[in-house]
């Protein structure tokens, strides 16, 4: 039965989690105890969903794609809460979009080795770009299409990673998306102004439930990315080795493995916990009204210098086939995606 805390909160319905670090290991499997303890969640009333920073395609590649809609929601939050994944159907409901012109801000700026994501596709600009990335999210080759065509069948960019970009070149686009320097290449990842877990979160509940606030929602994470979450979230747990940003604006830490603490747990016990919360100045921030992203997930101190030279890698054909022409083209006529 669910249990509506002190005051005018909502009772807490849902368990959103983070992917790699918090339910997934090193190699992308679930963790041991995991799958049992989130049927035991969904059983208690508190409904796991997944808000990770994964591309679609990438998710698609993990045996936890395919766990029942009774132990996982059907939807689940992909890109940093960008894009909204159906599983049953396959639909990809974009949330935020890059503006049509990145492509050709990139070109412009020198770069050629790049990956675009649309509608739940990747696209690369160049064989080296696909070789780059299948290598620094482990991916099999085939994930990434070497072809401009599948972009012209989406209307939005969800986000693009650029292998080659100048520190100008990411300065340019820091002024007008969010960008990070990521993975062993030193990669610059470019996403939609204000992409965030949090805020993407509160968007997908409010088309869902008609209500845009997180105080229904208990989240966990281990990383910088899920730090405005677990601010923002009526509980927020930082599991075990989290990250020192992640853990700050938790309202929890563990110091024991996620499917211990998540024995038992519930809505009960998750309001009873963030009554007790030691956090008292993040523990209300998703609230209607509030600012739901602090700012706290963007990655301080960006580091500009790859620790692999993407040059060290051979790559049998460096092809870079029509993106250049695409960037100076007309953008091909269609319906945005749903979402705001």
């Amino acid at each position: 039965m669910a249990v509506t805390a002190a005051g005018s909160l909502p009772a807490v319905r849902y368990a959103a989690f983070d992917l790699d670090g918090t339910l997934l290991d090193t190699r992308g499997r679930l963790r041991p105890g995991l799958a049992d303890r989130l049927a035991e969640l969904a059983a208690s009333g508190l409904a796991p969903l997944v808000v990770s920073g994964r591309a679609v395609r990438s998710f698609r590649e993990l045996a936890l794609a395919g766990l029942p809609s009774s132990v996982l929601a059907d939807e689940v939050l992909l890109g940093d809460g960008a894009v909204v994944l159906r599983r049953s159907t396959g639909r990809v409901t974009a949330l935020r979009w890059l503006p049509a012109g990145i492509v050709r801000t990139l070109t412009d700026g020198g770069a050629r080795d790049f990956v675009a994501e649309a509608g739940g596709e990747l696209v690369a600009s160049s064989r080296r770009a696909a070789l780059l990335y299948t290598r620094m999210y482990a991916l099999g080759r085939s994930v990434a299409t070497v072809d401009t065509q599948p972009i012209f069948a989406c209307d939005a960019l969800t986000a693009v990673t650029a292998f080659d970009a100048s520190e100008d070149l990411a300065r340019q686009c820091a002024a007008r998306h969010d960008t990070d320097r990521v993975g062993p290449f030193g990669a610059l990842l470019i996403r939609p102004r204000g992409t965030c877990k949090a805020s993407g979160l509160a968007t997908h509940l409010a088309h869902r439930t008609g209500r845009p606030v997180l105080d229904a929602v208990t989240a966990f994470g281990d990383a910088f990315n899920d730090a405005c979450l677990l601010a923002a979230c009526r509980l927020g747990v930082a599991v075990q080795g989290a990250d020192e940003v992640c853990a700050r604006c938790a309202h929890v830490r563990l110091d024991r493995p996620l499917a211990d603490f998540l024995s038992g747990f519930g809505p009960e016990r998750a309001a009873r916990l963030s009554q007790a919360a030691v956090s008292p100045g993040t523990a209300r921030r998703g609230r209607r009204g509030a600012a739901l992203c602090s700012g706290a997930h963007r990655r301080p101190g960006q580091r500009a210098t790859p620790r692999i030279r993407t040059d060290d890698l051979a790559v049998a054909e460096d092809d870079v086939p029509r993106f250049r022409d695409m960037a100076h083209g007309t953008r091909p006529s269609g319906t945005r995606p749903s979402g705001t």
